[in-house]
């Protein structure tokens, strides 16, 4: 008996073993005996279980007790400051605290330039280099890109395609037809599919990148996801801009299809294959799928009860060493609130509007970005994620972590389709 009223589970992340009792199914002396056995052979497990349900009791974080890195932390959107050049060309810009957005692009074309060069010359060498030397090339190119710069220049695009950064227009669309393509966003692409899709949609119906519909803790449901993201694109983005009578936009998005297409084409044909594979074709792969597990994550938590609300439909995170290299992108609230709003102002921006966030009962993690929140939440570990959670409101009002967790786990469940209230749309 007290064999089966003692039962070790190992819980989480962080092997902490915990001792769990059963609720046992039999008459109250029989349960009184096994009690008193445990309690006579293992002593500590009373404690263990004690201090389980001590734990479940435990509340949560509150901002008020919270030093936000955000406010103090050097920027690190950028490897170096370029001598000469960023000083040169920093009147083309707009907004003087956008240097750190220049200082990257800079950064960029210093890495790719060559680092093509290099995989290119070395699969044309005459005479022709082993097979291995070759892919080697590609790899480590792809590696070095993916490590110094993919997150970064994702985030850069994506600001900069909200708020244009260049005084000229030209400039402007150099990050979305030029530079793209090297990080595997096809030509023309991000605009359309981010700005105008999904922002103007918002993660509702119309939005083909939309979470609302799926069980947003299940593998089959995002492989369903990420199917539509990353391969029905073509086909749903256009449908999408005749659905919506976005004609222009259709015509870019054709034009894109065919410049990106037919230049890795041309090359795989003319130059190499192989290089163009690496260069081009991998980096799509990667960027693509890594796109729909960020929106994913993002989205991951949906109010299904106001899933019209944009304290509901995402969630902010604070206080992370991750807003220092993606323009402060954790703050994804304030970003569906106000999509124009300066990368630097954001985050004294949430504090701005705390009330709001407390009112709309909006989620706020700390210590955490969105990739993390998506595995933690995809390999069931929302006890792990609840720790992170951060209460807005007073101390005395924070909630458990076995209440968080429950909130948590309901916000997964797919959301009822429909029409979005007349206040939902306005404020839309």
């Amino acid at each position: 008996a007290a064999r089966r009223a003692d039962r070790a589970l190992l819980v989480g992340s962080g092997g902490l073993l915990c001792w769990h009792r059963p609720i046992c199914a039999g008459s109250s002396s029989t349960h009184s005996e096994a009690m008193g056995a445990s309690a006579e052979r293992s002593p500590t497990a009373a404690a263990a279980s004690a201090d389980e349900k001590k734990k479940d009791k435990k509340k949560v974080q509150v901002l008020d007790d919270v030093v936000n890195s955000d406010f103090t932390a050097a920027r690190n959107e950028y490897h170096f400051r370029t001598p000469f050049l960023v000083d040169a060309l920093t009147p083309l810009l707009k907004d003087k605290r956008d240097v750190p957005m220049l200082c990257l692009l800079l950064n960029i074309v210093e890495y790719v330039v060559p680092g093509v060069a290099v995989v290119y010359g070395i699969a044309l060498w005459k005479p022709p280099l082993p097979i291995v030397v070759k892919n080697l090339a590609g790899l480590l190119y792809v590696v070095g890109l993916l490590l110094l710069f993919q997150e970064r220049f994702t985030l850069c695009i994506h600001f900069a395609s909200h708020r244009t950064i260049f005084h000229n227009d030209t400039l402007n669309h150099v990050l979305g037809w030029l530079f793209a393509p090297f990080f595997g966003i096809p030509t023309g692409l991000y605009k359309l599919h981010h700005v105008i899709m999904h922002h103007i949609e918002n993660n509702h119906e119309l939005d083909i990148s939309s979470t609302e519909a799926y069980q947003r803790d299940s593998w089959v449901a995002f492989l369903s996801y990420w199917f539509h993201f990353t391969i029905l694109i073509w086909f749903e983005l256009p449908y999408y801009t005749i659905r919506t009578k976005r004609y222009s936009w259709f015509q870019a998005i054709l034009l894109g299809l065919v410049i990106w297409s037919g230049t890795i084409v041309l090359l795989a044909k003319f130059a190499s294959t192989l290089a163009t594979v690496w260069v081009f074709v991998v980096p799509h792969i990667i960027a693509m799928s890594a796109m729909a597990f960020g929106n994913w994550s993002q989205h991951i938590f949906v109010n299904p009860e106001d899933r019209h609300s944009n304290y509901a439909l995402t969630y902010n995170c604070i206080d992370t060493p991750v807003n220092q290299t993606t323009f402060n992108d954790g703050y994804h609230i304030i970003h569906h609130l106000n999509a124009r709003l300066h990368w630097s102002e954001i985050p004294q921006y949430f504090y701005d509007t705390k009330d709001k966030h407390i009112e709309g009962n909006a989620i706020t993690f700390r210590g955490v970005h969105f990739m993390d929140v998506g595995v933690l939440v995809m390999t069931k570990q929302l006890r792990k994620l609840a720790e992170c959670y951060v209460h807005l409101g007073p101390k005395d009002t924070a909630p458990t972590l076995e209440a968080v967790e429950e909130r948590l786990r309901a916000w997964l469940r797919p959301a009822p389709q429909g029409a979005a209230p007349a206040a939902a749309k306005k404020a839309e």
